[in-house]
């Protein structure tokens, strides 16, 4: 077989070997001769781009375009998903060029950020992505959220997920890398209630909150909370009693809690399961800075490495201001340096200035530090399951 390498796009052609991949990489999934598989492969083949080796697919990755909140600003984003390589091409560089493309790619249309859920996180490390702390799941008796009087819940048919946006929204812009579920690829919402395999999902509606969830129908007695939002505090307050109501029916509930939810600190110790990881990448330093807002104007010199988004590797003048912050080319000795890995853990919320010198991540003066971090402060990350991609 010809070692002549090449990327290209994936076309309908090559739907069987797709999801022979797929399949090799995350597991059994329906024949690629179903309708519904190659209905929804055919929909994801713009986001998709093989690598071929000898004119055979021998890998492929995507990039879904979406929209996640940074800093309480929302920024098109990519999501790097459904990487994959067959047995007989790994360990070739396949995964790597694909990277490489994408990360380009992105450049090109102005996007700043890049975010995976990393089979291994030590593999793209190696390449710019940070890991964050993402909450954590928990498993947990329902009695622990209260004493479970019943909550007025409305059960809502997968033609009414209308009515969910507006409180998703109220609850997302709290955090960062939340995906806002507007304009970005697929169709999200109508997934959270039937995806496209597994079993369907039921949906309450309360005034201010909502819970998306199944019932495990095995011997586990398990509710999978697979989404929720609330709006205020007293939709916290009715959601917690709505989960509550099911002591009795359920063992346990297990649910994702975002970092800062005042009933973590007390589960997470001895209810604390997997938890979904998330890395993100500064893809391009001067978009991904454009549109987040400084509380105090400041402009200093940053030294970035990034060895391989080329055009982030240098010195930059950084003017941060509360109407937006520009990067340009800059000289002279920086008020700052570190690596773009450390540069996402700051902007992520993953660490701060004080820890990242302290650890030898960054050197220079605190106060440059502690600027860049204060453009995401109070939005810590907290990317869902319900918005794996």
């Amino acid at each position: 077989m010809s070692d002549d390498l090449a990327i290209g796009p994936v076309g309908e052609e090559h739907l069987d070997e797709l999801a022979d991949v797929l399949t090799i990489a995350f597991g059994p999934v329906p024949s690629g001769d179903e309708p519904a598989l190659r209905a929804r492969l055919i929909r994801r083949l713009p986001e998709l781009v093989g690598r071929y080796q000898g004119g055979r697919l021998a890998s492929v990755a995507a990039m879904r375009p979406l929209r996640a909140w940074i800093g309480g600003v929302q920024h098109p984003i990519g999501g790097l998903a459904s990487v994959a390589t067959f047995p007989w091409a790994r360990r070739r560089g396949h995964v790597v060029a694909l990277l490489r493309h994408w990360l380009e790619r992105l450049h090109e249309d102005g996007v700043g950020w890049c975010a995976e859920h990393p089979f291994d996180p030590h593999f793209y490390a190696r390449y710019g992505f940070q890991s964050l702390p993402n909450g954590q799941v928990v498993e947990v008796p329902p009695a622990l959220f209260g004493a479970g009087a019943p909550s007025d819940a409305e059960a809502l048919a997968p033609d009414r997920l209308e009515a969910l946006r507006p409180i998703h929204a109220a609850f997302a812009r709290r955090y960062g890398l939340a995906l806002t579920r507007e304009g970005g690829s697929g169709d999200a919402w109508h997934n959270l209630v039937r995806p496209h395999w597994g079993p369907p999902r039921h949906v309450y509606l309360l005034e201010d909150a909502y819970l998306v969830f199944r019932l495990a129908d095995d011997a586990t007695s398990t509710l999978y909370a697979h989404d929720y939002a609330f709006a205020t505090p007293a939709g916290r307050q009715r959601l917690w009693e709505l989960l509550a109501s099911f002591r009795g029916q359920t063992q346990r509930v297990r649910i994702h809690l975002p970092p800062g939810d005042r009933m973590l600190a007390d589960t997470q110790p001895r209810h604390g399961v997997r938890s979904p990881l998330v890395q993100l990448r500064v893809v391009d330093l001067a978009a991904a800075l454009a549109p987040l807002r400084s509380p105090r104007p400041s402009r200093w010199t940053l030294a970035v490495r990034d060895e391989v988004c080329r055009w982030n590797d240098g010195t930059f003048e950084v003017a941060l201001t509360p109407d937006g912050c520009s990067v340009t080319p800059g000289s002279g000795t920086p008020a700052a340096s570190l690596d773009v890995q450390t540069l996402a853990a700051l902007l992520g919320q993953g660490s701060t200035p004080e820890i990242v010198l302290a650890d030898g991540r960054a050197s220079g003066d605190v106060e440059a530090l502690r600027a860049l971090s204060d453009l995401t402060r109070g939005q810590p990350t907290f990317h869902t399951e319900a918005d794996d991609f």
